[in-house]
Formats: C-alpha cells, structure tokens, sequence
C-alpha cells in the first residue's frame, strides 16, 4: 500500500520529495483524479520529481503509484454508499457495520443546526468562558477550552469540585458563560450545581451531554444531547466528541478573521519555540504547521 511505502521512506527523503508525500498522504481523494503533471503543478515541483519520488519510494514510475491510489480512492468512494463492507469478514466486517451506525449518529445533528448555532453565537458573545466537567470528563473540557483559545476566545478549563467551583463563581462577572460536558460516566451532581449557582450568579450555562435527563442537562440554560447509545447497548463518547468539533467549526464561520489572526499568532510563537530546539527534524513539525496555515488553500 503506497502509504505504508511513503511511511517507511519518509525520514529518508529529500525536501521536495517530503512536500509531495505530505501531500499525497493529506490529500489522497483528490490526488486520484490528477495527472503526474497535475500533481506537479499542486505542489510546485516538476513532473519529473514526481517521478523519481514514484521510484524512491518502490514503483517503477508515477503510472504505478496512481493506479494503487485510484484502486484506493474508488474503494473508499464505493464504501460510503454501501451497508458494511462486502469485502470485510469477522471482526473487520463488524467495525464496517459499526461505522455506518456512527455515521447515522453524526448526520442526527442536522436536525440539530438551530440549536448548534445559537450555542455557538452564545459562545461568541461570552466575554469570558468556563468550560466545567468532572472525573473523566475533565480532560474532554481542558481540550475543549484550548481549542476555543486557538481561535481566540478568552476560555479556561475549570473542575466542577467544591473548590474550583467557589473560585471562579467568585471571580466570574455577567457576561461569562459556564460551558459543562458531562459524558454520563457519573451522575455529574457536582456538575448539575455548579450551573445552578452559575445561573444565581447571572451567568449563561450551556450543557453538552449524552443523556437529556442528567442533572447538568436539567439545569442549563441551554442543553444539546449528542445520542450515545451504540448498538453493543452501552454509551460511547464519539457524537460527544463530533458535537464540540461541529460548535468548534461554526465558531470559525462566525468570526474567521479572528480566528485566522489567533492561529496565525499560535504558529509565530510555536515556530520561535521549536527554533531553539534544533534537534528535532523540521519534518517532524511541519505537519502541524501546515494543519493550521491556511495561507495556501
């Protein structure tokens, strides 16, 4: 498979060559459909790079590597319009099955857009934001209010404890938002009376969780249940996940210049920072840069 090839040489090659990997292996759907020169063009190399990157990396020329690639992309491209995978037995012909049920999980959200998007304007108007959660939860909220710092909103992670609950009610002012996530791992009660004293302290309380009867969902002003319920008969974690990623992505709609000019800020300090650690590789890195520049799509 050209992407276990790609892996296995990707230390070794050169720049140029490092440039048309990182494309073909983040781009794979549209590279089926272009042409050695085509692809040339993409990345800014000459379609003799893009042959003797063919040959680096095992094939005779860039003829061979397209056909895997295409044989990949139209197996990929018949399977979303398919129940399962017929070419799939045992456990991997479960995990397909499985797929589809997820799918039909995250496509619910659809009926949900209002709802999504007034979280997502209430968050965009928040002047500060408390993302709350407990136990096992809490590692989901600290992700989260980092991800709204990336796109420059003022958010900070905060336990649902006693504790951590009476410092930021004590410091929260009108015009912040407690944001809760609780997965249902727990009753979450802690949880459910951190917003009920958010709302005394005229705080906003939004709720993200994964059963409408929870205590946290009963007491914010806003609640948004991402279905759970997978076919082993237990809930899992993924709609949660797909959930905060949907707010996540309407939040840079609502105010993409300053979400470009926050990220573009994060990338200026992350490359002073990886500049005074010269032993790590720039390919190891590059990655990342290029998963937030948008400068070139």
């Amino acid at each position: 498979m050209f992407r276990h090839r790609i892996q296995e040489h990707y230390e070794e090659l050169t720049p140029r060559f490092r440039t048309l990997a990182d494309f073909i292996l983040e781009n794979t759907l549209d590279v089926g459909f272009l042409t050695a020169t085509a692809l040339a063009r993409r990345v800014a190399v000459d379609p003799a790079t893009v042959v003797r990157f063919s040959q680096e990396i095992g094939y005779s020329g860039y003829r061979e590597l397209s056909i895997e690639i295409k044989e990949y992309v139209n197996n990929e491209l018949a399977l979303r319009y398919k129940t399962g995978n017929p070419e799939a037995e045992g456990l991997a012909g479960e995990i397909a099955i499985l797929t589809d049920e997820l799918s039909d999980r995250i496509l619910s959200f659809k009926s949900e857009a209002v709802q999504i998007a007034e979280i997502a304007e209430a968050l965009q108007q928040a002047n500060r934001i408390f993302v709350t959660s407990e136990g096992e939860s809490y590692g989901l909220a600290s992700l989260w209010a980092n991800y709204l710092r990336i796109i420059g909103l003022q958010s900070y992670a905060i336990s649902a404890n006693a504790a951590q609950a009476a410092l930021m009610l004590r410091d929260a002012k009108p015009g912040d938002l407690v944001f809760a996530i609780s997965l249902g791992l727990d009753p979450d009660v802690d949880l459910g009376h951190l917003l009920h004293n958010a709302q005394k302290h005229s705080l906003r309380t939004i709720s993200i969780t994964t059963n409408a009867t929870l205590l946290p969902a009963r007491q914010a002003d806003i609640n948004l249940t991402a279905p759970a319920e997978t076919p082993s008969g237990y809930p899992s974690f993924d709609t949660l996940m797909g959930l905060l990623s949907l707010i996540w992505q309407a939040l840079l709609k609502i105010n993409l210049d300053r979400s470009q000019s926050s990220i573009k800020a994060m990338l200026a300090t992350l490359s002073s920072l990886v500049a005074e650690q010269e032993e790590i590789p720039p390919y190891d890195v590059a990655t990342t840069m290029r998963l937030w520049n948008q400068d070139n799509k």
